[in-house]
């Protein structure tokens, strides 16, 4: 049985050409007979990655191309206020859809538990990667695919309109890392709940192991930035890698083993993942963190 018949579903895009994810998106919510919109704003791709989007100006699409960059967070922000109806499907511009029942699994666990507030689908990895991309893939298998039930995430998830705009993305944060981990943060301290369904698309672009660790860097000077805001102090203490630095912050270990840095970066930017590589980068973290934060 169908509830939620109308649906914004937006999608930020940059960067990488992806039609098969909007058709895939047009005929499902066309099967299904609903009342919807697909957003689309490139967040300032170079011209050959956007160009294909002109195919997409008809019914039941919006396309925007931004001149600017304007980063992870205010993207997201700006297409939940583009959206015209109550209910909104975030996708990431780089996912692809396997199952052709995605958009009915949503509209029908909303349906039998219409007190959830945000639904989130999660993400699974493609089963064959480059050698240098291994990291990524390693570390998304790995962690990511076994989050907790109520944890959030940012790239498959079905919303409440209102609920997002009492939420929002904090927009200070305009680059890559740690805006959705608040967002999830901020909907919970606001009551809001959150329930992971299996419901997943594959990410398709993955990091090399340089590209990782540049984009963990970003994401660990943003936690820096945000951990020195009084406003998110007691928030941010329930990311486990902030309650790990506070407690280790307290001892004089951190500061023994900032030389090992260099290389444990040029030892995760080189091997071939494995178990041990997941604690070497969780040093690695705690050891940038620290330095972002002195």
């Amino acid at each position: 049985m169908v509830f939620c018949k109308v649906l914004s579903i937006v999608v930020p895009h940059y960067n990488f050409k992806n039609e098969a994810l909007f058709t895939e998106l047009e005929q499902q919510c066309l099967n299904l007979h609903l009342n919807f919109e697909i957003i689309i704003i490139d967040d300032a791709s170079i011209p050959t990655q956007k160009t294909y989007l002109q195919q997409f100006k008809k019914a039941n699409f919006k396309i925007i191309l931004l001149e600017k960059n304007i980063g992870r967070a205010a993207i997201r922000n700006l297409l939940a206020a583009e959206a015209s109806y109550p209910f909104l499907l975030f996708l990431d511009g780089d996912s692809y859809i396997t199952n052709p029942n995605f958009i009915i699994n949503y509209i029908n666990f909303h349906h039998q538990n219409p007190d959830v507030d945000i639904i989130c689908g999660l993400r699974n990895y493609p089963e064959k990667i480059k050698k240098e991309k291994a990291l990524h893939h390693y570390y998304g298998i790995k962690t990511e695919i076994f989050a907790a039930k109520e944890a959030f995430h940012s790239n498959n998830f079905f919303i409440k309109k209102e609920v997002f705009k009492d939420t929002k993305f904090d927009e200070s944060l305009s680059q890559y890392g740690y805006e959705d981990v608040l967002f999830g943060l901020m909907a919970k301290t606001k009551g809001y709940t959150i329930k992971n369904l299996y419901n997943p698309v594959i990410h398709l672009q993955l990091k090399t192991n340089k590209e990782f660790i540049t984009d963990t860097d970003a994401a660990l000077k943003n936690l820096a930035q945000l951990m020195k805001q009084p406003r998110y102090e007691n928030l941010l203490k329930e990311i486990p890698l902030v309650c790990y630095y506070l407690k280790l912050k307290k001892t004089s270990l951190l500061g023994l083993f900032k030389n090992l840095k260099p290389y444990l970066r040029k030892s995760l930017e080189q091997e071939n993942p494995n178990f041990l590589s997941l604690k070497k980068l969780q040093f690695y973290k705690l050891l940038q963190l620290d330095y972002f934060l002195s």
